[in-house]
């Protein structure tokens, strides 16, 4: 039995098929919208990834200026007190004292002070890359892979904090061993960039 509408004389009119999907195909116009928004997403993406590369790169910098200022082993930062005297701070001493106050600090502590700098909101993609291209740089001086350096878990960015608190308090470590590893990871920052 044919399903359909009938008419006064009897004719079966056959119902219209139904598609489950609309199979039409897109048309020049929506195919070009389409790639136009997508190039738009890739270009903002560059533009959010090379303003992260320039403020970690920035970061950097920054870092390297405070430990060439003063540069220290076995505590974060050295601070100046009230009467003048240097002295050794933790990281969470620093909360009690001013950041103007800090006139030196290990590779660590320079980047944690430098980031401070930065907008609240904004300082985590850029800190977090300072601190996973520091190590890429520490490794690949050492001779070991790098692969993966750019994006890590928290717990492994953790773990290659507390492996360059370690590398910079080694006893034979000099100041310019850490201003070398600096300068190697604003070089790969600005290598980074241009890829």
């Amino acid at each position: 039995m044919a399903a359909g509408l009938a008419t006064p004389d009897r004719t079966v009119v056959p119902a219209p098929r139904r598609r489950l999907f609309d199979r039409r195909r897109p048309t020049a116009a929506a195919k070009a919208a389409k790639a136009a928004k997508a190039a738009q997403a890739v270009e903002a993406a560059e533009r959010d990834r090379q303003r992260m590369l320039a403020e970690a790169r920035l970061l950097l910098e920054r870092a390297g200026e405070l430990v060439r200022a003063g540069w220290v082993q076995d505590a974060f930062y050295v601070v100046r007190d009230r009467h003048g005297r240097l002295r050794p701070v933790s990281p969470f001493g620093l909360v009690l004292l001013s950041r103007s106050d800090v006139v030196g600090a290990c590779l660590v502590g320079a980047v944690a002070h430098a980031s401070a700098q930065l907008d609240r909101r904004a300082r985590r993609a850029p800190a977090a890359y300072a601190v996973d291209t520091l190590w890429a740089a520490l490794a690949e001086r050492d001779g070991r892979s790098t692969t993966g350096a750019d994006s890590a878990h928290p717990a492994v960015r953790a773990a290659r904090v507390r492996e360059l608190a370690r590398w910079n308090d080694q006893s034979p470590r000099s100041r310019a061993e850490v201003l070398d590893l600096i300068d190697r990871a604003v070089s790969r920052t600005i290598f980074d960039a241009v890829r």
